[in-house]
């Protein structure tokens, strides 16, 4: 169990990971990742997490256990700006609306170095994506905005994963890879369009065997079937990343620029069994 108020910083169980124009700010009781003039093709990436300290099948964290977050961000999200056109809200220079990445949960980063997925996708995070990503994992959600979500890849073996990497390479097999990864990745996602992002919230995870279900501020939110049962690491991060993927799209992955400051604040995380 860990319980971190960050009264004198952050827990020693986390790693503290900070690349490109990023930091870790800390101050008695919370602490905030900050992205600050990101350069578009670089990464900048403010993250505390414990994927880093283990190898994937000895992350620290399985069900059932429950994830309790007191949490806010710098900038709204595109659905809490209406008022803004569709070319407005998709322009990388917009300060007045949350860019990147950003949230907090479980994944196994599934990630190597040069981007190769190395093992099959597993989350359950509440997720942002801004305007210039379009990640369709669950059919008939948004690719972007504020989601509670999880996806469980399962296990694959490692011969498989080289060979899915070999031809999602190959010119126009992208989007066959998609399809093909998206009939045995279990992907469900809600959008949180109501969630303001610039308010403090408590958001709760209940991670069990057969369901995880979402909380904001102790109320429900979405309940997601057959959620991944491999061990996951921790993370919390605001980046600068940009995906586009899914049913019939070329993939596309970039680092958008992010001139504002921007940031996500939290003063609690616990974790604990269930």
């Amino acid at each position: 169990m860990i319980d971190d108020f960050f009264e004198h910083g952050a827990h020693p169980s986390w790693v503290r990971f900070c690349i490109g124009h990023a930091q870790i700010e800390n101050e008695p009781g919370l602490i905030r990742f900050v992205v600050d003039g990101a350069q578009a093709g670089q990464l900048s990436d403010a993250e505390l997490d414990d994927h880093r300290t283990a190898p994937r099948h000895k992350l620290a964290w399985t069900p059932p256990l429950r994830l309790t977050v007191r949490a806010r961000m710098s900038h709204p999200s595109t659905a809490q700006h209406p008022e803004r056109s569709a070319a407005e809200s998709k322009d990388a220079q917009d300060a007045g609306q949350m860019l990147g990445t950003a949230g907090f949960g479980f994944w196994n980063d599934p990630f190597d170095w040069v981007g190769n997925v190395d093992v099959p996708p597993n989350a359950l995070w509440f997720f942002y994506a801004s305007p210039q990503s379009d990640m369709a994992f669950a059919r008939g959600v948004r690719g972007n905005g504020w989601k509670a979500a999880t996806l469980n890849g399962g296990r694959a073996d490692k011969v498989t994963m080289a060979l899915g990497n070999l031809i999602f390479r190959l010119p126009g097999m992208s989007k066959l890879v998609f399809n093909l990864a998206q009939t045995r990745i279990h992907a469900y996602e809600k959008i949180l369009d109501d969630v303001a992002l610039t308010d403090w919230h408590t958001y709760r995870l209940d991670w069990l065997p057969r369901e995880a279900i979402f909380f904001v501020d102790d109320v429900e939110v979405f309940r997601a079937p057959n959620p991944p049962t491999v061990p996951l690491g921790f993370v919390a991060w605001v980046d600068n990343n940009a995906t586009t993927m899914g049913p019939g799209r070329d993939f596309d992955f970039q680092r958008i620029a992010v001139p504002q400051r921007q940031w996500m604040e939290l003063t609690r995380v616990r974790i604990e069994p269930l």
